[in-house]
């Protein structure tokens, strides 16, 4: 498909169609369609799928070049979504999302239409790198280093993300760290540590952000927990209370807001490639193996969709629940 100069003119959709349709549940992740102009000149473009419901013959709209990894493509936008500059796009606070689980879940919400604030504790090139790799999807993004055990500066980013975006639709409560030490070897410094960015940095940006979707009518809030907060696990005593101390958080805060229509949930990993894991001594990760059904573990990008189903409307009707997902380890 070329890139066209005449970008301003209008165009007539005359035809258009799934493409790149995965097996379900999941959906295509973007439509192909063609377009006619005054001169009778034809265009193959892109159609992002949010506009799969507005989408009919004859539909009137403009052109736009949208840069991703593969260059500049041609994307078709309905007129009326062109004339509200797209304000409708949900905006999103992935916590902890330079690496592993969070940012396979930036990318993935960025993917699906949404706005994405990148967050971790102190400013690293990854953050900026992952907020421009965000904007070449064609989704805004802005990258706040924030300690989130700190709730000052955790209001102080939410007033920000306000002031730039107009709302927040989306809290990923996902930043976390560990310091394993059986208890007796534990200092009290590695207890502090962990819950204070763990729990404490999610009750943190969980307090910012409620007053906010109160206002707006409700929004989506997922807490990432994991496995051992179900199981426990040996070493991780500081590790295990925060991450079950986030379950029972879950329950709370989801009891408390269902009547201003905000859903929260937990999703609990197992044991997921990232490079917590790689860590883990080789013959550990093959006694582990053998405990998992699915004889393997799991991948950043299907917690991703885990989570993005959560934030969508297909999971309106849930709320308070702990998702696992750990390829059988530990079932519930």
């Amino acid at each position: 498909m070329g890139i066209i100069k005449s970008r301003d003119q209008s165009w007539t959709l005359i035809t258009y169609s799934e493409t790149a349709t995965p097996l379900p549940p999941y959906e295509a992740g973007y439509l192909v369609g063609m377009v006619e102009n005054e001169q009778r000149e034809r265009l193959i473009t892109q159609i992002d799928k949010k506009y799969r419901k507005v989408l009919s013959i004859g539909l009137q709209g403009k052109i736009r070049p949208i840069e991703n990894m593969y260059g500049e493509i041609n994307f078709f936008i309905p007129v009326m979504v062109e004339e509200t500059k797209e304000e409708t796009a949900e905006v999103a606070l992935v916590t902890g999302s330079l690496r592993g689980i969070g940012r396979a879940i930036a990318l993935e919400l960025a993917k699906n239409g949404a706005d994405i604030v990148v967050n971790n504790s102190k400013f690293l090139p990854e953050g900026e790198e992952l907020a421009n790799e965000i904007r070449k999807i064609g989704r805004k993004s802005t990258y706040i280093p924030t300690d989130i055990s700190n709730y000052q500066k955790v209001e102080e980013m939410v007033k920000q993300i306000i002031e730039e975006y107009g709302k927040i639709n989306i809290l990923i409560n996902n930043a976390g760290i560990t310091r394993d030490k059986k208890l007796e070897n534990m200092g009290v410094e590695m207890w502090d540590q962990v819950i204070s960015t763990n729990l404490t940095g999610t009750f943190n940006c969980t307090k910012a952000v409620i007053k906010q979707m109160q206002k707006q009518g409700g929004g989506k809030i997922v807490n990432i927990s994991s496995i051992v907060g179900e199981t426990g696990n040996i070493g991780q005593a500081n590790y295990a209370a925060t991450k079950g101390g986030i379950i029972a958080f879950t329950k709370t805060i989801a009891k408390e807001y269902a009547k201003d229509k905000i859903l929260v949930n937990a999703v609990a990993p197992g044991f997921i490639n990232t490079k917590m894991t790689e860590t883990i001594p080789p013959g550990t990760i093959q006694d582990i193996m053998r405990q998992i059904p699915l004889q393997r573990f799991g991948e950043p990008e299907e917690v991703a969709k885990l989570v993005h189903f959560l934030i969508s409307d297909k999971s309106n009707y849930i709320t308070g629940q702990t998702f696992n997902i750990n390829g059988g380890l530990f079932m519930s």
